[in-house]
């Protein structure tokens, strides 16, 4: 297995070249590994020495004999690039360094009369376990990451044996000036002894053959200093498209010999951000950082991680490569980073990197501790051009940024200008359609931000290689959430896909300064990865190619978030034009609409799109007359050459024809004069309509008209509904409880919400509501609306005629919302109606019925106990609830585990219900992860009583076909949900 690449056996030769006096070996291979000097075996360094999801027990320990090389060096350094944690060094037995940290390079001097040119030495190395390991630490690894992440000792990354001379180079820091095509390398040295000056030091910038380009040379070896290069026009920049590297050395000289070298490669270029403060700039020129995530230290847990993590060549070719062909320019290391060996792909290739430490959910460690890792964390990421997004730390607020930022504003001075997290830029972590959140599109452009925003975590449906669900604890109930109770691996692989791709597409329209899907390897219990079946030989899964329209430098995308269509519609789609290059160019795509591979239209369109912009065209399409499914897509047709998959935006839709059901159709329909909307809808679809208090009338049917009317206790409407139900006829009642729309409908619009999380209730509005019969409804206010509706498990009546797919989005709002983002709790319920509720939320009808039985709830969750006050079933509620908020900032700020939890005796409030008039619930719809949410209930009164139905949907506004309904978000006319609202009338009437 080849584990190096060629930079790295470049810069070997390159040190032998000057002198033997200076050089530096690896000391990388099999060493022996085992606890307090007792050794059991063997492994490789870099590499997992031990069960990754479990701490060491004790200090681990690794052993090498070593043959030190000859020559006239004088004294020995290890070098460390990754040891964790808090590595001790020993020579022939005897210790002689020991650094904190580990999550950066840590540098040894080995101080030993052992150490000479030719001598034969034991090399030791110990590492603590974390168990024992301070928080106080920068590289302790945050206990929200332990159940997912690698918790071993180990190194993971090279070592290296630098040998020198007494006066040995620290660190050093190349700072560019792009425009003025000069670099100042600033230094700093130690001497190690009083054994002579040294004569000078020199500065060499290379080409990758090894040519030198330019020198300087310095006869003052300083403390601290720096030396000015100016390479003119002999260096090309680096950037994604054109990854020119060199290489840049610095050489301490004495006697005529080299006695310490470091060197480095270099990439001519710069990283900032625009004037508005909006966007990246490299080089001069606006870029967009189109990016994918990799969690190394995650996926080293992970079975296929362990052998093939520090593999450059399978990464280069299935992830760097990869990236490349679709067009990407960028990866994220999340959580801390990887081998540096893979920062020098990324340099070679030509990718952006966003490189992190690892705090994740809070920040323990000491000022010190952070001043101390992080400037050997940055000293190593200034060695690579590709490194031009920093962040810190991850998902962290409050107290503690005082500290990283009184530890950061000391660091900083000495580094080039930096592009920081927080300072500079706003991460974006939205898991809208996955996890977390529901499918939100909250955001216009990227100019309601007050800074450059970096979308980096979004797409969190996590499979493996068999499209099964990971191991992370919310899984199941977001799939569920978004699929209903029953999918397939097809059903998931195609949400795990587009909950990626069409949100990456979404924030490149709007002008995000990048964007960063989650993610291309990680661990099973977080992440999984993108790959299909074994990763030793992976196939890509479709995430890859649907990702290209949104990673290509030029590009198409079109905005299209409608699912129902109507046969023949006259569609107005827009199309994004990208062209992320120098030069204006004239993009052409076919706009084509397939069913099962068969292209049914093809519509050429094109636009001159200038250097570095977008260009939005507007087609006008008759769709499809069939009823059926189909694709829609936008495919270039001039894509770039250096992209090697097809670049299409694409989207499915259902062309659907509404089908009055029998029961309807000879049914009359009384509805009150004011409900104008409804009152057409169903008339455009030849039902009949009349006054509500015409004898013809089978049905009540009313909308948002009349409930304002129930909600106001006129007294007409409640004694015409319940004198319907009396003789015998149905009532529904559309649209009813509060239309609260959740974060992408703020009271202010300048109120951009939490960009980490759901919306924050600081206390949920409740609303409660008499209605009929000695019924109450209650309305709680939640922190998001809902835009996938399911059957329940016993009742699908109200899909008839349609697809389960017809109602996963309606047309317009912003994330097709279905639900408004309120739970409707129904009181006054007789026994029987009052078992129906709580079954759905999980409780037994046997243990309700005879007791005693306890219903349990924090926060909407539920638990069940036949025990009045049960703390281990409180203790495993809360242990739930607080998984959620500790994991998930996006739940953090709507979930509190120390809240009150409510104790229901279930079965004296179901005895005390004898006198309810309600005869029986029964739960027609569920939305909300694990279903648990019901937004359409019918009620019944018992023989010869007519049926209520009440639903909490967004219908208003999508029965009837009007002007203005094309604005991207407008709520427009939806033949899926006018059959839902027939369907709902049909299950009523037909109860009869």
């Amino acid at each position: 297995m080849k584990k190096g690449i060629f930079i790295v056996s470049w810069i070997m030769a390159i040190a032998v070249l000057y002198s033997q006096d200076a050089q530096e070996i690896s000391l990388n291979g099999r060493w022996e590994i085992g606890y307090n000097r007792s050794y059991f075996g063997y492994c490789d360094v870099p590499g997992i020495a031990t069960d990754p999801d479990k701490m060491n027990p004790e200090k681990l320990w690794f052993k090498r004999i070593v043959k030190l090389p000859d020559g006239q060096w004088q004294y020995a350094t290890l070098i460390l690039k990754g040891a964790r944690f808090s590595p001790e060094v020993y020579i022939n037995g005897q210790k002689v360094s020991h650094q904190p940290g580990g999550m950066a390079p840590t540098i040894h001097r080995l101080n030993s009369a052992d150490i000479k040119p030719g001598a034969l030495i034991i090399l030791e190395i110990v590492l603590e376990s974390l168990r024992t390991l301070t928080s106080e630490d920068a590289s302790y690894i945050p206990p929200a990451d332990h159940w997912r992440s690698n918790i071993s000792s180990l190194i993971w990354d090279d070592v290296l044996l630098r040998l020198h001379g007494n006066t040995m180079i620290d660190r050093m820091i190349p700072f560019t000036d792009f425009n003025k095509k000069t670099v100042d390398i600033h230094y700093s040295t130690h001497r190690i002894d009083e054994g002579g000056k040294p004569d000078y030091m020199l500065a060499v910038l290379r080409d990758i053959s090894g040519k030198m380009l330019c020198s300087a040379k310095s006869y003052t070896v300083l403390a601290s200093g720096n030396i000015h290069l100016r390479y003119g026009d002999t260096c090309k920049p680096w950037s994604p498209a054109h990854p020119t590297i060199y290489r840049l050395e610095l050489n301490i000289f004495k006697g005529g010999k080299i006695i310490d070298q470091v060197s480095m490669t270099y990439g001519m270029r710069d990283f900032s951000l625009s004037r508005d403060k909006l966007h990246f700039i490299l080089n001069n020129e606006p870029v967009t950082m189109r990016a994918g995530t990799v969690v190394w230290h995650r996926w080293v847990r992970d079975t296929s991680g362990r052998e093939l993590a520090w593999d450059t060549t399978w990464f280069a070719e299935h992830v760097i490569r990869r990236l490349k062909e679709h067009g990407a320019n960028g990866l994220r290391f999340h959580l801390g980073s990887p081998p540096e060996r893979f920062l020098d792909l990324c340099d070679q290739y030509g990718l952006l990197v966003q490189l992190e430490w690892s705090f994740f959910h809070g920040l323990p460690a000491s000022e010190e501790s952070l001043i101390e890792q992080w400037s050997r964390w940055l000293d190593m990421a200034m060695r690579h051009p590709s490194v031009t997004l920093i962040h810190p730390y991850n998902e962290t607020e409050g107290n503690q940024l005082n500290k990283a930022w009184n530890a950061l504003n000391k660091i900083l001075p000495g580094y080039p200008p930096l592009v920081l997290e927080d300072r500079d830029v706003i991460h974006i972590h939205k898991y809208w359609w996955s996890l977390f959140e529901n499918l939100g599109l909250y955001y216009d452009h990227a100019g309601q931000f007050p800074k450059a925003i970096m979308a980096d975590e979004f797409g969190g449906n996590y499979l493996d290689g068999n499209c099964d669900m990971g191991g992370y604890k919310t899984l199941k109930e977001s799939y569920m959430r978004f699929l209903g109770r029953t999918h397939t691996r097809t059903d998931r692989c195609y949400h795990h896909t587009i909950s990626n791709s069409q949100i990456a597409e979404y924030w490149r329209r709007i002008g995000a300064a990048g964007f960063s899907p989650f993610c291309i390897l990680g661990s099973w219990e977080d992440g999984n990865h993108w790959y299909l079946g074994d990763l030793k030989k992976p196939m890509p899964k479709p995430v890859w190619d649907a990702l290209t329209a949104a990673w290509s430098p030029q590009s198409v995308s079109i905005e299209m978030w409608d699912r129902n269509i109507t046969a023949k519609q006259k569609y107005k789609l827009p199309v994004y034009f990208f062209n992320e290059t120098s030069t204006a160019a004239t993009l052409l795509c076919n706009i084509v609409i397939e069913q099962n591979g068969e292209i049914l239209l093809t519509k050429p369109l094109g636009a001159t799109v200038p250097a570095h912009g977008k260009t939005i065209k507007h087609l006008y399409l008759t769709m499809p007359k069939e009823p059926g499914r189909y694709t829609i897509k936008a495919i270039l047709l001039n894509q770039p050459s250096e992209v090697k998959y097809p670049v299409i935006s694409q989207w499915n839709f259902t062309v659907l024809n509404t089908e009055i059901p029998a029961a309807v159709r000879k049914a009359t329909f009384g509805i009150l004069p004011g409900e104008t909307e409804l009152i057409r809808g169903l008339k455009d679809e030849g039902i009949i309509v009349t006054e509500p208090d015409d004898d013809r009338v089978n049905i009540i049917i009313g909308s948002a008209f009349t409930w304002k009317k129930v909600q106001q206790g006129d007294k007409k409407t409640l004694k015409l509904l319940e004198a319907t139900i009396d003789e015998g006829k149905d009532v529904v009642l559309l649209d009813i409880g509060p239309q609260y729309k959740g974060q992408g409908y703020p009271e202010k619009k300048s109120d951009l919400g939490p960009l980490q999380g759901v919306t924050v209730l600081d206390s949920a509005h409740k609303i409660q509501t008499d209605l009929i019969k000695g019924i109450s409804i209650k309305f709680t206010e939640t922190a998001e609306p809902e835009s996938h509706i399911h059957p329940t498990r016993n009742d699908s009546s109200l899909w008839n005629r349609l697809d389960r797919k017809n109602t996963w989005l309606w047309n317009g709002m912003r994330g097709g919302l279905i639900v408004p983002a309120a739970e409707m709790e129904i009181q006054g319920l007789s026994p029987e109606g009052f078992l129906s509720l709580w079954k759905t939320r999980g409780a037994e009808e046997d243990k309700i019925r005879n007791g005693p039985y306890f219903a349990y709830v924090l926060q909407d969750f539920y638990s069940f106990s036949e025990k009045p006050s049960d703390n281990n079933t409180i203790a495993e509620l809360r242990k739930k609830v607080k998984f959620l908020a500790d994991d998930a900032p996006a739940l953090a700020a709507s979930l509190n585990p120390n809240a009150p939890v409510q104790i229901i005796d279930l079965t004296t409030a179901y005895q005390s219900g004898l006198t309810g008039q309600a005869s029986q619930l029964t739960a027609l719809v569920n939305a909300g992860k694990n279903l648990t949410k019901v937004p359409v209930i019918m009620i019944e009164f018992g023989h010869q009583k007519g049926q209520l139905l009440l639903s909490q949907l967004f219908t208003a506004g999508r029965i009837t076909k009007t002007k203005n309904q094309s604005a991207p978000y407008a709520i427009r006319y939806d033949p899926a949900t006018i059959q839902f609202v027939m369907n709902m009338a049909e299950t009523v009437l037909k109860k009869e």
